[in-house]
């Protein structure tokens, strides 16, 4: 039976968060996953070079001996897996399974925050302690975007939540009462 790309990142991205912590380096490993996943956005045609039919064996084995230069026992491990197994190419969905998890485990909260302006470093505190709060987070990571579009006030968006405190909202809202 094959299994889907989603089953294989949530499976694998499981067992290397389990693994990790058992082994006492999940932060470390953590880290080591950031700076592949930072290779992998860099080098958009690496996947498409190592799933294509038309690279040698040997050529690919050559790519693979770099990516492992100075890794850990774990993402050796990893790597060579994947690569046995034909599923290099859900690296990157296995380190975003990987961060999913960590996050959770930490009780962390990604979220986007849409402004009409770009907000200072004060502001963004707030916002993350404010929102960490209503959530029940520790921590949250603010991904700030703006768009002039919302006019004012602002829009946070996670995972689980959305609160829209946007001017362009309330403006719709009040035209959709005065129009009943």
């Amino acid at each position: 039976m094959k299994l889907d790309n989603e089953t294989i990142v949530h499976r694998y991205g499981k067992a290397l968060f389990e693994l990790a912590e058992e082994m006492k380096i999940r932060n470390k490993f953590h880290s080591e996953l950031q700076e592949y996943k930072k290779v992998l956005q860099n080098e958009p045609q690496l996947k498409v070079f190592m799933s294509s039919n038309q690279i040698s064996p040997e050529a690919k084995l050559k790519i693979m001996e770099i990516l492992k230069k100075d890794s850990s026992k774990l993402m050796t491990n990893l790597l060579d897996m994947l690569y046995d197994y034909g599923r290099i190419t859900s690296l990157e969905g296995i380190i975003d399974e990987f961060d999913r998890l960590n996050d959770e485990f930490e009780k962390t909260v990604r979220a986007s925050v849409i402004t009409a302006i770009e907000l200072d470093e004060e502001r963004k505190q707030k916002l993350a302690s404010s929102f960490a709060n209503v959530v029940g987070a520790k921590k949250v990571i603010i991904d700030p975007i703006v768009d002039p579009g919302i006019i004012g006030g602002v829009i946070l968006k996670s995972e689980s939540y959305i609160y829209d405190g946007s001017i362009k909202t309330k403006i719709a809202r009040i035209k959709r009462l005065l129009l009943k």
